[in-house]
């Protein structure tokens, strides 16, 4: 267990996140200016919600949303909170990935919000000068998330874990299953090449090369392979390349404070989850976190379910946002995932679940 320790100076809320003081009249205008990768690049998308432009609805969710901070044993972090007058499910709680921030979902707002509750997590820490120790595992990342929980007087959510962001969120479907009412986990299942690639990334970043970390972050994350069909590939990797080239002083010691804690801990750790509906997806061309291995995570958890999107890698949420948010927003509201055009087809690989009345209604 980590020891507390007293608050260290962090950078203020306002730098970190450049939106969250602004006066709503003013927020439109930058959203419309500016392009954040942190919430996704601007990337042609077939849209399944009709009526109103992305950035009115962006300004919209912007000026409805709350940014609170928090202190987990002495490491603060932010959490981005945007309520759902009339949920028809539990919150939707994201605990953001490596190299993202509570805006990095901020895009997927249209699609839940009418639904469910967002709340984006960041992990404790992220933007403090002092970061969590790489000595530390991604458990404490778990009982974080817990401490939150309390904080918010959440019982249950739907729980949603992203590439790296789904290592604390595996254990704290092993360490607190009651608190789960579905489990989503996507690009998670992270093995020896995301392990190889961390151990590469720490020695660009120990020597601030921002242009280099960018382009083996580019390298990992996005299939290559011309003889692969992955939608919007070279739109998702300029984004990429573009954002994480351009990294401050202050974030490469951030990301390098990720890349040590994933190549000295394992994503996830031996032990079954049993007794929460589940889903594991990855990009069907993901070489970070390839779909066997997605399919043995899936194996682990009890009546899980496994899948492919067609035509992506490992930031699916990119390439194909729009199919990948219905996808979510189908899961948690217990709506069938069978036929769907963007998925391979649905797999039980530790058997179907019990038939009660969600799970029948899910699978």
């Amino acid at each position: 267990m980590i020891r507390p320790r007293p608050p260290s100076p962090r950078i203020p809320l306002a730098d970190r996140h450049p939106l969250v003081h602004l006066p709503a009249y003013a927020r439109k205008t930058v959203e419309q200016v500016s392009v954040d990768v942190a919430r996704g690049p601007a990337i042609p998308s077939p849209c399944r919600v009709t009526g109103g432009s992305e950035n009115a609805t962006m300004a919209d969710s912007l000026a409805a949303e709350q940014v609170r901070q928090f202190s987990y044993q002495g490491y603060e972090f932010a959490c981005r909170i945007l309520e759902c007058p009339a949920p028809v499910t539990e919150p939707i709680v994201v605990m953001c990935a490596a190299f993202q921030n509570i805006r990095s979902y901020h895009r997927y707002d249209k699609y839940w919000h009418d639904s469910a509750t967002i709340i984006c997590m960041e992990p404790p820490g992220s933007y403090s000068p002092d970061p969590v120790p790489r000595t530390v595992g991604y458990d404490f990342d778990a009982d974080a998330l817990a401490y939150l929980l309390d904080e918010l007087d959440l019982p249950r959510i739907n729980l949603l874990g992203i590439s790296l962001g789904a290592a604390p969120t595996h254990r704290f479907a092993q360490e607190y299953p009651e608190r789960i009412a579905r489990l989503m986990l996507t690009g998670a299942a992270l093995g020896d090449t995301a392990r190889r690639g961390a151990v590469e990334l720490e020695h660009c970043l120990r020597l601030r090369r921002a242009d280099e970390f960018g382009r083996k972050m580019v390298e990992l994350c996005v299939n290559g392979d011309p003889t692969r069909t992955v939608r919007n590939r070279e739109a998702v990797r300029r984004a990429l390349l573009d954002h994480l080239s351009k990294a401050s002083e202050a974030e490469l010691v951030r990301y390098l404070a990720v890349a040590q804690r994933l190549a000295d801990h394992p994503a996830t750790l031996p032990g079954r989850i049993s007794g929460i509906p589940a889903l594991c997806v990855t990009g069907e061309h993901d070489e970070l976190a390839p779909p066997d291995l997605t399919r043995t995570m899936a194996a682990g958890i009890d009546g899980a379910a496994f899948t492919t999107m067609r035509e992506t890698c490992h930031v699916s949420f990119l390439e194909r946002h729009a199919d990948w948010a219905d996808l979510v927003l189908r899961f948690f509201t217990d709506q069938p995932l069978a036929g769907l055009d963007y998925l391979t087809g649905l797999e039980h690989p530790a058997g179907r679940p019990e038939h009660g009345e969600k799970a029948s209604s899910v699978w």
